[in-house]
């Protein structure tokens, strides 16, 4: 019965009984598939300056309960559209993940409206700083899933990602929620023929300017690298990788990949996340095998491996990689900080013990019944680790880390002379998924002009230079090494000396109003009692 009443209502928020709302639904729904089309590989990327218009026209003529539903059906299609591919790995914390996410761009919404409705001005103004600060706030806590950054979209257009240099990739979602506003003002029919042609020409002139910019600051001319390193693409089946007792065949493949570019006598050789399927901290064997890879080949590796610490009496686990050099001896290791909730870990599992996986599991039998994809269990680290080569420093983002525009300049804050980014970005097939991770990792290197490398166990391994430019790439599936070489930081950009100053002061304002709102409602409320 309370199953039936559940559906019975979900069935009414999704297909309204009045006509007209069902029509705004159907529309919401396709604008955030082109919204969330605008991430897709190749140029959709322009269909993020003008998705939004629509949508929040639609929302802004709606009140109370109904401008709610509509904003969080918005934001839960977009979602789906944006992050369907996360269900490849863990259906459940894909669930949780977008009902989780949807209610930070309903919130935005709900802010902004009523702004609009105490005066239209004030929610043009604000929109771009509400939205903004939302995506700033996805980067913090342990909750934190800062994927789907409006930015991103930009990422195929070299020319307009240069501006993350100066704004990061908020500033420039700032600027595209910005063109959306002013859009917005030309279908505005109450405004005078005037202004609704000067708002056109504004928000056609930033995008011109953004062009400019990144026409002018491009070096027509690449700069050559100058350390030699190697990718290492093993694309090693789930099904093979994680086999028991196979290891040996994952040691083979790399071992083999690095002996075909050791002429080229690289510095560092780059393996992708959980290369080595062993926790390297407890088996001795695995350690062995690695080091004598690393004097074989007589330079420094960087393996993706498991560890596990003891806190407590009870095991911690980690997503790591350690630096083995050319005695064959490791010399660092660094857990991943950063990890994907409800996929990687519970968010504050050690605080929230309801939320353990053996206490969730205990309950939801179906996940062990029909061996339903959960979350692992793994702990994060506690703190940034910079490896050492001789004459340079470089850090480390494992995975999911590259999504966090803060973690990565203070990496380069702390020393890095260059980023590595290792993945196994196997488990989402040939999805949108890859394609959005590796633009991503893109993203930081225009960010900071720093030089970055990143190993995939299936794809998209490549190098990258300081203005997006891939030089060394090796295709998706590709079992294959790649040697190059890669350029020491030479000077920090704006972003990285004075950090997301559009995204920390657009936190502020969100935060201010969505204080000060709730203050209004509380007073309002104790009011009426009395």
């Amino acid at each position: 019965m309370i199953l039936t009443a559940i559906l019975k209502k979900i069935g009414r928020f999704i297909i309204p009984s009045d006509v007209e709302l069902r029509k705004r639904r159907l529309e919401l729904m396709v604008w955030s598939f082109l919204l969330s089309f605008a991430f897709y590989p190749a140029y959709f990327g322009f269909l993020a300056w003008f998705s939004l218009v629509r949508p929040l026209v639609i929302i802004s003529r709606l009140r109370g309960r109904e401008a709610f539903n509509a904003a969080y059906f918005f934001s839960f299609c977009f979602n789906v559209f944006s992050l369907y591919w996360v269900a490849m790995v863990t259906p459940p914390g894909t669930l949780a993940a977008v009902v989780i996410v949807s209610f930070y761009y309903t919130a935005v919404f709900m802010v902004f409206l009523r702004l609009y409705r105490i005066r239209a001005l004030f929610g043009f103004i604000a929109l771009p700083f509400l939205w903004v600060g939302m995506e700033y706030f996805r980067t913090l806590s342990q909750f934190a899933f800062p994927w789907s950054d409006l930015g991103y979209t930009q990422a195929y257009y070299l020319v307009i990602l240069q501006i993350v240099a100066l704004v990061s990739v908020h500033g420039l979602s700032f600027i595209i929620v910005t063109v959306n506003v002013l859009l917005w003002q030309v279908f505005r029919r109450e405004l005078s023929p005037e202004k609704r042609l000067t708002s056109f020409f504004v928000s056609l002139a930033i995008v011109l300017v953004l062009m400019a910019y990144g026409w002018v600051v491009m070096p027509k001319y690449p700069e050559p690298g100058q350390l030699d390193i190697a990718l290492l693409q093993g694309s090693i089946p789930l099904s093979e990788k994680w086999k028991s007792h196979n290891e040996e065949y994952s040691y083979n493949l790399y071992d083999s990949l690095a002996g075909t570019v050791s002429d080229s006598k690289p510095v560092l050789y780059i393996w992708p996340e959980t290369s080595a399927p062993a926790y390297l901290t407890h088996q001795h064997y695995s350690r062995l095998r690695l080091g004598l890879i690393a004097r074989q080949t007589g330079a420094y590796h960087l393996v993706g491996a498991l560890a596990a610490d003891s806190v407590n009496s009870r095991l911690r686990y980690y997503n790591s990689c350690f630096q083995f050099n050319p005695d064959g001896h490791i010399e660092k290791r660094y857990d991943k900080v950063k990890l994907v909730p409800f996929s990687e870990h519970v968010p504050y599992q050690d605080a929230l013990p309801f939320l353990n996986r053996d206490v969730i599991m205990e309950y939801l039998t179906f996940i062990k019944k029909y061996n339903v994809q959960w979350w692992s269990d793994f702990y994060p680290g506690d703190s940034i680790v910079l490896f050492d080569l001789p004459g340079a420093q470089y850090g480390v983002l494992i995975c999911f880390e590259s999504t966090f525009p803060e973690y990565t300049r203070k990496m380069i804050q702390q020393g890095a002379e260059f980023i590595v980014g290792i993945t196994n970005d196997t488990w989402f097939g040939n999805s949108v998924g890859i394609y959005m991770h590796a633009r991503i990792f893109i993203t930081r290197a225009v960010e900071n002009r720093c030089w970055m490398a990143r190993t995939a166990n299936s794809g998209l391994s490549f190098i990258v230079d300081d203005y997006g430019r891939l030089r060394e790439n090796l295709s998706y599936n590709e079992v294959a090494a790649v040697t190059g070489k890669i350029k020491l930081l030479h000077g920090k950009s704006f972003f990285t000396r004075h950090g997301d100053i559009i995204g920390l002061t657009s936190l502020l304002m969100l935060v201010s109003l969505c204080i000060i709102f709730t203050v209004i409602w509380l007073i309002q409320k104790t009011l009426l009692k009395k």
